[in-house]
């Protein structure tokens, strides 16, 4: 990885605000999506000290979804898209708020230290088998402590799913998930008027990224 380049680290941290933000529609429109693209969201949240950019996703090739997604936005008529562009600038926007209060922050990584406490490790193989606890509490981290700091992020589907309290969990969690790589993406000095001027180099940044996956 190009290290050097500011905009590959940018790359890397949108695609992970994308990659979350997919698994949204999925759950509200038919009740359950990508195992394992929500498990590596889930297990990002939880990866609060990483070493490097990618290391909050276990390296690239575990965000190649959310690479190819984030081509596609920056790329294309984004028509087609306006539900995914709602759900990415919405917790863009709360992240925004969120890191200026220190007081969340501090309660957000208090609550996910007592979560990762009940497990002996944050692997694949714990969060697969507990995915839906998991789901459930950290449902409880964003219900409680960023909901609040912003207007809700409307999450449109079929009211069948929407209903049903392991999906509203899920959907929940994948907002935290998003929240994340924002998080993230603010760190390594995004900002949202990039989105606007800068969308060829965060573009031709995701497409080396993926050229290095595949």
């Amino acid at each position: 990885m190009k290290v050097n380049n500011k905009y590959h680290h940018i790359a890397i941290a949108l695609a992970g605000v994308t990659q979350s933000a997919t698994l949204i529609p999925q759950l509200a429109n038919t009740g359950v999506c990508n195992r394992t693209l929500y498990q590596i969201s889930l297990k990002s949240i939880f990866n609060t000290s990483p070493k490097t950019t990618d290391d909050v996703y276990d390296g690239i090739n575990n965000i190649k979804t959310g690479l190819e997604t984030l081509i596609t936005l920056l790329s294309s008529s984004q028509k087609q898209q306006v539900e995914l562009l709602r759900y990415l600038f919405g917790t863009l926007s709360i992240t925004g708020k969120l890191i200026k209060n220190n007081q969340a922050l501090d309660k957000i990584d208090q609550r996910l230290q007592r979560i990762s406490g009940l497990y002996s490790a944050m692997n694949d193989e714990i969060i697969g088998d507990h995915v839906d606890d998991l789901s459930y509490s950290l449902a409880g981290i964003y219900s409680d402590i960023i909901s609040p700091l912003s207007t809700k992020i409307k999450v449109v589907g079929k009211a069948e799913y929407l209903q049903n309290t392991l999906v509203q969990a899920k959907v929940r969690a994948s907002l935290l998930g998003c929240v994340r790589s924002a998080i993230l993406w603010y760190q390594v000095g995004g900002n949202r008027l990039q989105i606007l001027f800068s969308r060829k180099r965060i573009n031709n940044a995701a497409q080396e990224l993926l050229k290095e996956i595949n």
